[in-house]
């Protein structure tokens, strides 16, 4: 792993930054043990509560100045509700790619890559092309790892992760009782941009985002965006799809590849 040839300062700052991310996206941060003996993380020049370690090593923002981004808030609360703290317009670390490397800086903090370096692995591959791919953006290597796709039919919750690492978790909707949603091991087995979907008294067109991952009795079954209700984590109420809102759905398709693993419990 690349990371272990970082300094201990950087080590110790990308925990503490991954902690901040973990936090904000409601996904239990594993306990990580660190040298007990390392030179003082404390010093916060401009009291903004981040360290000024952590304002120069991994979020880039300026260690003398509380309010980087001049926007009225502080660089530590914005990393506390997962805004980022280097641009206006209350944009989460979700909407922004600070390095243009097609990787969101939310995932970049909880991988540890650079924030502000598009090859943190030096192998003339953006982090975003190898992530998407599935490949170890930290490792020069051709190393892939797993990416999976879990949803929970009974807490209507979908959580997908990269190597073990939640990238995102939210409330989602299921099949009702009449229609559900199967259960079981499948795969994507398409990515199709916009889909139009119809029954007996319902229709939705240009629906965005579609994941499928069966197909039983002549019926498609897919993940994917949902427009026509705000039900997520409350109500099953769809016809065997995975509903999702937009706003979770539209980086989950990027990030999806055919082929990933999708487990319907």
């Amino acid at each position: 792993m690349r990371l272990k040839q970082k300094s201990w300062l950087t080590v110790s700052v990308a925990v503490v930054a991954a902690a901040s991310v973990f936090n904000v996206f409601g996904i239990d941060l594993v306990a990580a043990a660190v040298d007990t003996d390392p030179p003082s993380l404390s010093i916060d020049s401009d009291n903004d509560g981040l360290s000024d370690a952590q304002e120069t090593e991994i979020y880039f923002t300026d260690p003398v100045v509380a309010d980087t981004d001049g926007d009225g808030y502080s660089d530590g609360v914005e990393i506390a509700a997962g805004y980022s703290p280097r641009h206006t317009g209350g944009l989460s670390l979700m909407q922004v790619d600070s390095d243009n490397d097609y990787l969101l800086d939310a995932w970049e903090l909880i991988l540890g890559t650079g924030l502000m370096n598009p090859d943190s692995d030096g192998d003339l591959y953006l982090d975003g092309t190898e992530v998407a791919a599935s490949y170890d953006p930290l490792n020069p290597s051709p190393h892939q790892l797993e990416k999976l796709i879990r949803v929970n039919r009974y807490e209507l919750k979908l959580t997908y992760s990269f190597d073990g690492k939640v990238f995102g978790s939210f409330p989602i909707s299921t099949g009702k009782v009449s229609t559900p949603t199967p259960k079981g091991d499948f795969t994507v087995l398409a990515k199709i941009p916009v889909k139009h979907y119809a029954g007996v008294g319902w229709d939705y067109p240009n629906t965005k985002w579609n994941l499928q991952f069966a197909r039983r009795n002549g019926l498609g079954y897919y993940i994917h965006g949902a427009y026509w209700h705000n039900k997520f984590g409350v109500k099953a109420v769809s016809s065997g799809c995975v509903n999702v809102r937009y706003e979770d759905m539209e980086p989950l398709y990027w990030w999806a590849q055919e082929g990933t693993k999708i487990i319907i419990e």
